[in-house]
């Protein structure tokens, strides 16, 4: 894991949920990169005063700025997610990997299966965070199956719905 986020209630569920991470951190002997950490503390949508949690990464914790943006799995995140940029970035990372994956020499159950493991996760943890409208998603897929022809993984006059079908129904498995 590579990114951590901790929320909590208040004050004290903080501490406690830092003072776990740092025990297991401790255990497994990783180190954390307190030069890219940061924290903020947010009551119903509006920023407190700096809070005191009692751990001993409390002085070297950095407080965030609501006007800055940070990373959390891939995708920039600040107070106004700029929804827009972010589905451009996702669009293009998404479509980029998928033509990497395509000028393979792959066998066509490979390439599908490169597909679902390498371009589709570029989206999925993104359905949660960013508002995509069904026309966008739409349009996606529509240069997906163009991809998909272009490469000779799909004909042209072949059954579309049949793509998302997994194998054992006859379909190309493809998420």
């Amino acid at each position: 894991m590579d990114d951590l986020k901790l929320l909590g209630r208040n004050e004290n569920d903080l501490e406690n949920e830092m003072k776990i991470v740092q025990t297991i951190s401790r255990n497994i002997n990783m180190k954390f990169g307190l030069e890219k950490c940061a924290r903020i503390c947010l009551k119903r949508g509006s920023i407190q005063n700096r809070m005191h949690v009692g751990s001993t990464f409390e002085n070297d914790i950095k407080e965030l700025d609501p006007r800055n943006v940070y990373k959390y799995l891939g995708i920039e995140k600040s107070l106004d997610i700029q929804h827009k940029n972010e589905k451009e970035k996702l669009k293009k990372e998404y479509l980029r990997r998928l033509r990497l994956v395509l000028s393979t020499e792959l066998s066509a159950k490979n390439k599908i299966q490169a597909i679902g493991s390498l371009a589709v996760p570029v989206l999925r943890h993104s359905f949660e965070i960013i508002n995509w409208h069904q026309e966008e998603l739409q349009k996606l897929d529509r240069k997906r199956r163009k991809l998909l022809t272009f490469h000779g993984q799909h004909h042209p006059k072949a059954d579309i719905d049949r793509l998302n079908v997994p194998r054992k129904q006859g379909g190309s498995g493809l998420m």
